[in-house]
């Protein structure tokens, strides 16, 4: 990999000076990588149920020719939502591995969906076995202990005496967070136990520092490592679930101890590199949590997470094809020219709003660009989030007016384009977040019953 320097970066390699909001960041340039695109495909299906992040990578694509990117509901069967006739049409989903309605439609379309292989997604995904990887790759992991699926003993010989809580994960987890749990003593930790008897469970010590998210791609010949987040989990006010995601937040080296972010990085790119040794191609996201400057790694993502949205904008603005173009490369193509830069870190965030109770939805707020108004939402010009001003955000709706929803589901995306909460182990809403989410919590509630 070579070493260049984005706009705004010019010499902060050869100094080894890497200012407050610059980071490393490893891609294929979006001239380059667009040719690459078109000489492979014509036309890419985003399939999920909300358009966010294939609008995020949308504008990039599109600055060169490029091929049609399509954002379509897998859940929809319209006639409007069938291929066209450009030729060479590929698939892309949020989540392949989370049901099969993608496969589903892809199929009924004739349409390859590109994907991990499916025995190496699943062996990432699962919370125990992909210890063993973490492992393989030197990656260091809170300490854990094991519990049998069948003759167990009781909460206390589970629970080592120096440690003061702990963070109890089943083999699967879902897509918001409700596979995991967190336990303050030992009869937290039995009540667990009972709740998911008759499974292997993975019980860690729980480590009170930020959370952290690093999106990656593995390719043929190299492990993309791209933009590092914070990770917003069970924030009060936003859900009641301990465990769920609540958000990210683009972050850069200064915003952490020393080392901490090129550690991280490295935790990545060798989890990558374990990952293609399995057959695995495409985007993963790893999870860590900081122990002072030491990144622990807790889990793989072996999909595309929420968070991507963000990291487009961030590989918009350094002129670097983004995930999405690098997804399809990598599953495609047997390698890909990457590159290692120095570029600035947008100040982005985005929040999600989960239902607080088991409810029918009246009517959510259409997906679209606002400010706010006397705390209440105002409808404003379109645009996308590389280029989001100050004051306002992008919302998406993530369900649909009139089902019934459950506590803990989620209800609504916002984008920000600054800090949406702190940088700590607990981090609360900024003032701006607060009243974003108080604005579009007074929508739903207003037409849900």
């Amino acid at each position: 990999m070579t070493i260049s320097q984005a706009t705004g970066g010019r010499g902060m390699a050869e100094s080894g000076l890497i200012p407050q909001r610059f980071a490393k960041i490893d891609g294929v340039g979006l001239a380059q990588g667009i040719g690459m695109l078109e000489a492979v495909v014509d036309e890419i299906y985003w399939l999920d149920r909300s358009p966010f992040l294939a609008a995020s990578a949308r504008p990039a694509l599109r600055a060169g020719r490029g091929p049609e990117l399509h954002a379509v509901s897998p859940f929809s069967h319209s006639d409007k939502d069938a291929p066209g006739t450009a030729g060479r049409a590929v698939c892309v989903a949020f989540a392949p591995e989370h049901g099969p309605t993608a496969i589903e439609w892809a199929a009924a379309k004739a349409l390859p969906l590109l994907a991990p292989d499916p025995a190496a997604s699943a062996f990432a995904a699962d919370k125990l076995d992909a210890l063993t990887l973490f492992a393989q790759a030197d990656i260091e992991t809170p300490e854990f202990v094991r519990v049998p699926s069948a003759d167990r003993a009781g909460a206390r010989q589970y629970w080592p005496d120096a440690w003061e809580a702990v963070v109890v994960q089943r083999r699967e987890n879902n897509l918001i967070g409700r596979g995991t749990r967190f336990a303050r003593n030992h009869d937290e930790l039995q009540e667990c136990l009972d709740a998911w008897a008759a499974r292997e469970l993975r019980v860690g010590r729980y480590v009170d520092g930020p959370s952290v998210t690093v999106t990656a791609c593995v390719a043929g010949n190299a492990t993309i490592v791209t933009a590092v987040s914070q990770q917003l989990v069970g924030i009060p006010g936003l859900t009641t679930v301990w465990g769920a995601h609540c958000g990210n937040q683009l972050i850069a080296p200064a915003d952490l101890p020393d080392g901490a972010y090129e550690a991280i990085r490295t935790a990545a790119a060798r989890v990558g590199d374990q990952l293609r040794l399995r057959g695995y191609r495409g985007v993963f996201g790893l999870d860590m949590v900081l122990d002072g400057n030491r990144p622990l790694a807790i889990e793989i993502n072996p999909r595309f997470q929420t968070v991507v949205s963000l990291v487009q904008a961030a590989e918009q603005r350094a002129d670097l094809l983004p995930c999405l173009g690098l997804h399809v490369l990598a599953c495609l193509l047997p390698e890909l020219p990457v590159q290692t830069i120095v570029a600035p870190v947008p100040m982005l965030g985005q929040l999600v709003v989960h239902a607080e109770r088991d409810r029918r939805l009246g009517a959510l707020p259409e997906s679209g660009t606002y400010r706010l108004a006397g705390g209440a939402l105002v409808s404003a010009e379109n645009r996308c989030l590389a280029d989001l001003p100050a004051g306002h955000a992008l919302l998406w709706a993530q369900a649909q007016p009139g089902v019934e929803v459950a506590e803990g589901d989620e209800l609504v995306l916002l984008q920000l384009a600054e800090a949406a909460a702190g940088l700590q182990a607990h981090p609360h809403l900024t003032a701006a977040g607060s009243d974003w989410v108080r604005a579009v919590s007074a929508c739903v509630e207003a037409a849900s019953c």
